[in-house]
């Protein structure tokens, strides 16, 4: 047989040899290929702070298990990114309140909906002033829920959305009160250099060191007059795990009931449901994700064991 003729046979039989199985394994070896390392090693420096609170590079590598120069790396990327920033020494590490925007919207909206929404109606009706439920969102306290709607005793109007600045607001006086001293601080830097209208009371520290102190006396939040010149309100928080992970409110007309009468009468309705949001929260399979009703630690980045937060008057 001449060689053209034998080449071509030979190309014959390749083009119709049965084509030998892949390797079962070959798909998640594209799949791994395709997984970003660096991504992965953030995410477990951010889950290790999210655990410890405080730690340096060293206690990172060992709870991670990676190398300390790549820890460095990864904490300079995070620094840069806002995640991450320097404790009260150089060589500690700590999340900051920005970490808390990787978990909007993931259980947020859930659990407002279908726990805390049927209370805070119910609590509307049983106390007949306006009421609502607000959490902390940035630079201020957003109202999630309310009844303004259907309280016939309600002057504002205001709907769910509404920004109410934190020093100015009964919600946002108890939410500083109750939550962790390191995120105190950042929220009061960060409000200190804003253009919100607390911004000159956040500067100055003793003010509001005075003012939370009074709230912790009280163990509730107040306000008399100012951004509502008319009205007044008293606001307690919802804990979960140590920290105050929503706030309700009461407003009332200044004319019609003091602030001591207000706190006498209501107080006690306003903590209840607030105690009935924890407990429901507390017992529920965790339908909104293991984020807000889990056993694990799965809160909010930064959220997460809070020892230096003042327990609740409950």
């Amino acid at each position: 047989m001449s060689r053209p003729l034998q080449t071509l046979d030979r190309r014959a039989s390749v083009l119709t040899r049965p084509a030998s199985p892949r390797p079962a394994a070959e798909p998640l070896a594209r799949a791994a290929s395709r997984r970003v390392r660096g991504l992965t090693r953030g995410l477990a420096i951010l889950r290790a702070l999210n655990e410890n609170n405080y730690a340096t590079a060293l206690q990172l590598s060992r709870l991670t298990g990676l190398p300390r120069p790549t820890v460095y790396r990864l904490l300079d990327t995070l620094i840069a990114a806002g995640y991450v920033t320097h404790g009260q020494r150089p060589d500690i590490y700590r999340l900051t309140i920005a970490v808390r925007a990787l978990s909007d919207g993931f259980n947020d909206e859930a659990w407002m909906t279908d726990v805390a929404a049927p209370i805070i109606a119910e609590l509307g009706q049983s106390i007949v002033w306006p009421t609502d439920i607000a959490t902390f969102d940035r630079d201020a306290m957003v109202v999630r829920e309310t009844t303004h709607a259907s309280s016939p005793l309600s002057i504002n109007r205001e709907k769910a959305g509404f920004r109410v600045p934190v020093l100015l607001s009964s919600l946002g006086l108890v939410y500083l009160a109750y939550v962790g001293e390191a995120e105190r601080d950042t929220i009061l830097a960060t409000l200190a250099a804003s253009e919100r209208p607390d911004a000159a009371l956040a500067r100055d520290r003793r003010a509001v060191g005075a003012l939370l102190a009074q709230v912790r006396k009280r163990g509730y939040g107040f306000r008399e007059g100012g951004i509502s010149p008319k009205t007044g309100s008293i606001a307690v928080p919802v804990m979960w795990r140590e920290r105050p992970l929503a706030c309700i409110n009461l407003h009332y007309i200044l004319s019609a009931m003091t602030m001591e009468q207000v706190a006498e009468r209501y107080l006690a309705p306003m903590r209840a449901a607030a105690t009935k949001i924890e407990k429901a929260l507390a017992e529920a399979p965790s339908p909104w994700g293991e984020g807000v009703g889990g056993e694990g630690e799965h809160l909010p980045f930064g959220a997460a064991k809070r020892a230096s937060a003042p327990k609740s008057k409950r």
